[in-house]
């Protein structure tokens, strides 16, 4: 069993819907880009328990969208490679993973643990991950459904 959720930062104004996050660095264009979400807004607390391995992780600065992003940079990884490991954006926290015939092995910098799940479940994770990061930003700000990067990103497939 995977147990997976995103607590956001009470702490980050970006969450609240009182405080639309716009780019103040670029008035020019203050829309939210990819970098921005990655590395600017939308901070939480990891909750992440694999088979009884807890991966959680609360420290400030690890943006909802760089861990999924990092998630879906390591599945794609994992496709054509045995092993990928991968860093958080702006925490720096590495994600470790090798994969054989049935088995995906995770381990991170943060942690002693070692993590072990299946292919398809490290899939689910990833689009859970997405899927979650996109209600929570969108749930605080329904604007931002409209902004394009995220919703092809994050958002729900075409076809969901």
């Amino acid at each position: 069993m995977i147990t997976f959720s995103f607590e956001p930062r009470a702490q980050d104004d970006s969450w609240s819907p009182d405080r639309l996050p716009v780019n103040r660095d670029r008035p020019e264009h203050p829309e939210l880009t990819g970098a921005d979400f990655s590395a600017g807004f939308f901070e939480a607390d990891l909750r992440l328990v694999v088979h009884g391995v807890d991966l959680g992780l609360r420290t400030p600065g690890l943006p909802v969208v760089d861990f999924a992003l990092m998630l879906e940079y390591a599945k794609r990884g994992l496709e054509t490679a045995s092993g990928i490991a991968v860093e958080t954006t702006v925490t720096r926290h590495v994600f470790s993973f090798s994969r054989d015939a049935t088995t995906v092995t995770l381990t991170t910098n943060y942690t002693p643990h070692t993590a072990k799940l299946t292919w398809s479940e490290l899939q689910r994770l990833t689009d859970r991950a997405k899927a979650e990061a996109y209600r929570l930003i969108t749930a605080a700000h329904p604007e931002l459904r409209e902004n394009v990067w995220l919703r092809e990103t994050m958002g729900p497939s075409p076809t969901a």
